[in-house]
């Protein structure tokens, strides 16, 4: 066996092996976090039970970093701000752990950064950002909608799956991290949502001002002109640009009615598509997320 560098107190108190690695911690701070612990701690051990240097022996069916990992974060009250970790695989290896041996705290945080990282609001979304030390690579967004899943975060499920309906049909097939049924609602949602998209913002940029405000000197004759223009040299973004969408206002060239009333009906939609979002991955409404 090997001892861990770096989770070994000398005057801890219980020893828990996982897979060759042996780390010394204290029984009293895993029992005070976790019920698992605090319920196995109170068990009375047989006589005959393993000890190592004097402290009892408990054997755990994790992968050695990854309770390492577990260990740390339990251990270290500032460990997850002092060590932000580094990516998506530690995001996802410590929500596990702490959901398997319910540690509360550190799956609120694990869960928080998800939020951060997939809002459930428009605004937030647009002001996506991610929590540092937790960007999310190529791909790592089906890791995340797995989480999501597996763990019923049900706020983050929206978000989640847009971001992975982003990715190729064949990207989302050759996955090996989400089941059939992500798959299936991921790729089904991609092709209603851009239909609902492509609808709901072509009449606000194909329609003038509903209060015939137009300023056009030719009776709307060339503001119309310059809408299908618009469309038909930029036409409409797909799946992927849809929140944040960067539509060329500038070169819309209408006056200043109509490019107020066409901006007016794109926010307009893009609100009502946002509150649309989860039924199209057969979740319920917001509200009830």
């Amino acid at each position: 066996f090997v001892r861990s560098p770096d989770v070994w107190f000398d005057d801890g108190t219980i020893i828990l092996q996982a897979e060759n690695t042996l780390f010394r911690a204290y029984r009293g701070v895993l029992a005070a976090q976790s019920s698992i612990f605090r319920d196995t701690f109170s068990i009375p051990q047989p006589e005959e039970q393993e000890t190592f240097d004097g402290c009892l022996v408990v054997k755990v069916h994790d992968s050695a970093p990854d309770f390492r990992l577990f260990l740390l974060a339990t251990h270290d009250a500032g460990y997850l701000t002092t060590h932000p970790a580094d990516g998506m695989e530690t995001l996802a290896r410590l929500l596990r752990l702490a959901t398997k041996y319910d540690v509360e705290h550190i799956r609120i945080r694990m869960s928080s950064i998800l939020s951060t990282i997939y809002p459930s609001t428009l605004a937030g979304w647009l002001a996506r950002s991610t929590t540092p030390g937790y960007e999310t690579a190529e791909g790592q967004d089906l890791l995340a909608l797995s989480l999501a899943t597996e763990h019923a975060l049900l706020p983050v499920l929206p978000g989640v799956y847009l971001a992975a309906c982003g990715y190729r049909h064949s990207f989302i097939v050759a996955s090996g991290v989400i089941d059939l049924k992500a798959k299936t609602t991921c790729m089904t949602a991609q092709e209603n949502f851009e239909l609902l998209w492509a609808r709901s913002l072509f009449y606000g940029l194909y329609h003038g001002p509903d209060d015939n405000s137009c300023q056009d000197a030719t009776n709307g004759f060339e503001c119309d002109r310059a809408r299908l223009e618009f469309l038909g040299r930029d036409g409409l973004p797909g799946l992927e640009g849809v929140f944040p969408c960067a539509i060329a206002w500038d070169d819309l060239e209408v006056c200043n009615p109509c490019k107020a009333s066409a901006q007016n009906k794109f926010n307009e939609a893009s609100e009502r598509l946002w509150n649309h979002l989860p039924s199209l991955f057969s979740l319920p409404e917001w509200e009830v997320l």
